[in-house]
């Protein structure tokens, strides 16, 4: 079976045909209230830590794919690395860039007091009980 969107209802009417396109059968719909702007259909500002949290997530995720793809030693896109058996340590650019992390991989290193939370990193605990 096949779906196919229809272009085009044919309505029979008393004694004669009419043709009706589908902008004449969606004229009665309101999908947007005459007088809104699109900013006072879309804006809340209930919605904003979801934008906030969108656009956060998509410059982390960008950010690691363009490391992931440009850095990884693996992936090149010249044809004269790929052409060499072993090309994993031609590129010191590309040995660092694989070898460095991204996002907050030092973070739990340092102290980080924001109240009521105090967060101290394994070895200032030790430092602090003298412990070898």
């Amino acid at each position: 079976m096949r779906c196919q969107a229809p272009t085009l209802l044919v309505t029979k009417w008393s004694s004669f045909e009419t043709k009706m396109v589908w902008q004449d059968a969606a004229k009665g719909f309101r999908e947007i209230p005459v007088g809104k702007t699109v900013k006072q259909i879309w804006y809340n500002p209930a919605i904003l830590p979801l934008w906030g949290t969108i656009g956060l997530a998509t410059i982390v995720c960008g950010g690691f794919m363009t490391k992931y793809f440009c850095g990884h030693t693996d992936i090149t896109f010249s044809p004269t690395v790929r052409g060499t058996f072993d090309h994993s340590g031609l590129s010191e650019s590309r040995c660092a860039s694989h070898n460095t992390r991204f996002g907050f991989r030092t973070l739990n290193k340092n102290p980080i007091n924001i109240f009521p939370f105090n967060f101290k990193p394994m070895s200032m605990i030790i430092d602090e009980h003298g412990a070898k």
